[in-house]
């Protein structure tokens, strides 16, 4: 079933649910892609996908999906090579050098051998990388697999813990105001930093938990961006909410401004 927001919005990509199960959906298995911005990719096209603890090949994936703690000590060299990877690079140490050239040895992708030895340069140093790490709240996985697929495919039994849109700027405006339109205030949304599959999983995991959750808009990190590119656009961002805000802002969506006279005029705008 269509929801209202895909229609209204013009939503390229289906809505994605992201959840915790027990069991695999039938007919889906593991898989051990480099990046789980893959997974999202795979979904969006109408797929369901899902992974373990230990499934994908990103050290940051099991954490990032909310299936295990982040364990920065088994990163490839440990926690200081983690540290200096999101910061300034392991080339200027000569621990770091050592990796790099087991790295090499092993037959590592060429972009994890780049940035391990060059750095992100996502933080400005180690030491602000381990402040973020520390940020980070606890919490607690509910099953062995996360599952993403078509909110429309999820099978009887199943309940999604965040629903995920993936949207241009007019979209993305459109959900920045829905999420705000029948509460008070004006924060209930948020950019935080982190990688891609954070965005997704575990922030969004935290506001499902919240008493009054707010949505977190994500792909705003660099190397989940470049997984993308090619089979989602250059021009998307995500908008994950928690499935009772989904829920929130498909039923008043009907009666707010999207069927006013500026959305409309633009709507009809982007089709010429």
């Amino acid at each position: 079933m269509t929801t209202y927001l895909e229609k209204a919005l013009e939503l390229h990509f289906p809505p994605l649910a992201i959840y915790y199960a027990q069991q695999l959906p039938d007919g889906c298995r593991l898989t051990s892609p480099m990046c789980s911005m893959i997974l999202i990719a795979q979904a969006a096209k109408g797929q369901t996908v899902a992974l373990s603890k230990d499934s994908c090949r990103c050290h940051g994936a099991a954490s990032g999906f909310g299936l295990d703690a982040l364990h920065p000590e088994n990163f490839p060299g440990g926690t200081e090579c983690f540290l200096r990877f999101l910061s300034i690079g392991n080339s200027g140490w000569e621990y770091g050098q050592g990796v790099i050239a087991q790295l090499k040895e092993a037959g590592a992708p060429k972009i994890l051998i780049e940035e391990f030895s060059d750095g992100e340069g996502f933080c400005k140093t180690p030491e602000l990388v381990q402040d973020w790490v520390d940020s980070l709240p606890e919490i607690r996985s509910e099953g062995p697999f996360v599952i993403i697929s078509p909110l429309e495919n999820v099978q009887e039994g199943n309940r999604p813990k965040v629903v995920s849109l993936l949207v241009n700027a007019d979209q993305l405006s459109a959900l920045v105001v829905l999420a705000n339109y029948a509460r008070k205030g004006s924060d209930h949304v948020r950019i935080p930093f982190g990688a891609g599959c954070y965005c997704f999983g575990f922030y969004a995991f935290v506001q499902a938990e919240e008493e009054n959750p707010g949505a977190i808009i994500g792909l705003t990190d660099i190397s989940a961006r470049y997984y993308l590119h090619k089979t989602l656009g250059k021009d998307i961002l995500s908008f994950t909410v928690p499935l009772s805000m989904f829920e929130e802002i498909e039923a008043n969506a009907p009666e707010s401004f999207l069927v006013k006279y500026a959305w409309k005029t633009m709507m009809k705008k982007n089709q010429t």
